[in-house]
């Protein structure tokens, strides 16, 4: 019986988010701020583009949600980005890749913010960030929309980006350190890599002639 490796919350398990299924919950915001842009309704327009920018950015950057809704404008400069761990204090400095930072730029633009000002607002108010409750809601109202079966939360963005970094780059160690964890083991537990994952790698590795 093959042992898996579990992050729980109460007793779910949450999971990164699969490829398919986050790519369709884009598409549901992209179409749907299309459709405002072109009906000029601008009010709906804002809004599904900061729920598609909040998933983009969250599965780039890998910052917790209670850190990815408090980003400002000036925290983007010459290409990168800062912050401060809202629940460890350090620091978080690096450069964006260069698509990123010119889709930040875009974004910045679009929504016609201005330095200081929130990258994903509430309606309610001026200049108030969405909260983390309100970011878990588009998201869990955005999986449903995908009919996603697995259990997903606020984590399931912050997972999706380390699970696809480990996939594509097998840095576990540079990982561990990005996602501020005290160990490789507990980022394997994080990204729920388990003993099935462990046996289709090694089936597909073969040295011949």
């Amino acid at each position: 019986m093959s042992r898996t490796f579990r992050i729980t919350y109460g007793r779910k398990t949450v999971r990164p988010f699969k490829k398919d299924d986050l790519n369709n919950m884009l598409i549901i915001c992209k179409k749907t701020y299309i459709k405002a842009l072109e009906e000029n309704d601008k009010e709906t327009y804002k809004i599904w583009l900061r729920n598609y920018m909040m998933l983009h950015l969250g599965r780039n950057l890998a910052f917790r949600i209670e850190d990815l809704v408090q980003l400002k404008t000036n925290n983007f400069k010459n290409g990168g980005v800062y912050t401060r761990e809202f629940k460890t204090g350090k620091e978080q400095a690096f450069d964006l890749h260069p698509s990123l930072a010119k889709d930040v730029e875009k974004y910045i633009h679009d929504m016609e913010l201005i330095e200081g000002e929130y990258l994903f607002q509430s309606r309610k108010g001026i200049n108030i960030p969405i909260t983390r409750q309100r970011a878990w809601q588009i998201i869990k109202e955005l999986s449903k929309a995908v009919k996603i079966s697995y259990v997903v939360g606020t984590h399931s963005l912050r997972k999706y980006f380390a699970r696809t970094y480990y996939e594509q780059t097998g840095d576990l160690i540079g990982l561990s350190k990005m996602l501020n964890h005290s160990s490789i083991y507990v980022t394997l537990r994080y990204i729920c890599w388990d003993e099935d994952d462990k046996n289709i790698k090694r089936k597909s590795f073969y040295l011949g002639n």
